[in-house]
């Protein structure tokens, strides 16, 4: 299943932008996935307005990613905001920079105000409210596409399309971090990678079992692979778990890759990445690795793996399925526990084979 399979609904209502626009601020999303997915079109615009200078805003955690994307030429990060102080604050630093256009991604008021209170004179959103001068309105039918094409629907303003697959790599320097990082927790380097992402920031409603992933681990090792488990440290107890029902040592970097710059190098590395619905899932495939994702809580349809490389979804939904709910109040979690481990472990084999060959 790919997000290239899904039919697009009829067209919304997209004003159209001037020309004429040199300093184009694009405020990303506010999940490391949905900036992801939002590349697509920030590389459209970048495309439609070759000669405007972008600059991406994004939580600190993610601009190492933002600097990647096509056409961005600077970096700034997104305060909290939450107090009316910091947005005022927020609205005079953007105000210095003096942008004629501002691209927001988030649905949320907020996200908007900033760009208001600078008095950037074009501002793209979602919607009809008062903060954008350019808002997209009658997309309600996008918002059960999948997220490229709803973020696409910002770039249709500049009359730019998305273009798929969109991808980026990593710099010799970050590769080179990440294998000694691997090197000095156990990686024999004859051995294909297999890197586990078992948590989710979002919720454990999107989590396979961790007694699962350990023993999809056991069989993966068995066949002569190496295993690292990657994620916050928060994730460190599931990694324990997976490595108690592994029975053989793990490569264990939940907490121990420093920075997103760290986590890109180390899946860049992956012959394979066996992840839950998350960001890492969305940056692996954008990386072009092979991807097995598991869904549960959320709809592939509209957050599958979408990127250059090989990538499958499992996913057997229930009749509550998806409910997007952050903990699952079914006992047992049915839509993810009844994907089975000898089924996961036969795609994995087979995406290895396919990466071998």
């Amino acid at each position: 299943m790919a997000a290239a399979d899904v039919a697009e609904p009829t067209a919304p209502v997209v004003p159209t932008a001037p020309d004429g626009l040199a300093r184009i601020l694009v405020r990303l999303p506010n999940w490391l996935g949905d900036v992801v997915m939002a590349a697509p079109a920030v590389a459209a615009i970048h495309r439609a307005r070759p000669d405007a200078h972008l600059t991406a805003q994004v939580k600190a955690p993610f601009m190492p990613l933002a600097a990647q994307i096509d056409g961005i030429q600077g970096v700034l990060p997104v305060g909290n905001d939450r107090s009316l102080w910091q947005l005022r604050q927020r609205g005079r630093e953007l105000r210095e920079k003096q942008f004629d256009a501002a691209v927001v991604f988030p649905r949320s008021e907020r996200a908007a105000i900033a760009p208001r209170r600078a008095g950037i004179p074009v501002r793209v959103g979602y919607g009809g409210s008062r903060a954008f001068t350019h808002g997209v309105t009658k997309a309600r039918a996008f918002r059960s596409a999948h997220r490229t094409s709803w973020f696409g629907l910002l770039a249709k303003a500049f009359d730019a399309e998305i273009e798929l697959p969109w991808g980026f790599g990593v710099d010799d320097t970050t590769r080179q971090a990440a294998e000694r990082l691997l090197l000095a927790h156990g990686r024999d380097t004859s051995k294909p990678l297999v890197v586990f992402e078992p948590g989710a920031s979002y919720g454990a409603a999107k989590c396979w079992p961790a007694e699962s992933f350990g023993r999809l681990a056991a069989r993966l090792l068995e066949m002569g692979a190496d295993v690292a488990t990657v994620g916050l440290a928060g994730t460190r107890p599931i990694e324990e778990v997976i490595a108690s029902f592994a029975g053989r040592p793990l490569i264990h970097l939940a907490g121990r890759t420093p920075d997103l710059t760290a986590l890109m190098g180390v899946l860049s590395l992956a012959d394979l990445v066996v992840s839950n619905d998350t960001g890492p899932m969305h940056v692996a495939a954008a990386l072009g690795r092979p991807t097995l994702a598991l869904f549960g809580a959320s709809d592939p349809v509209v957050s599958a793996p979408s990127g250059p490389g090989p990538a499958r979804v499992l996913y057997d939904p229930e009749p509550c399925s998806p409910c997007f709910l952050r903990l699952c109040p079914v006992v047992g979690h049915p839509c993810l526990a009844k994907i089975g481990v000898a089924r996961v472990f036969r795609h994995a084999r087979d995406m290895l084979d396919a990466a071998a060959g």
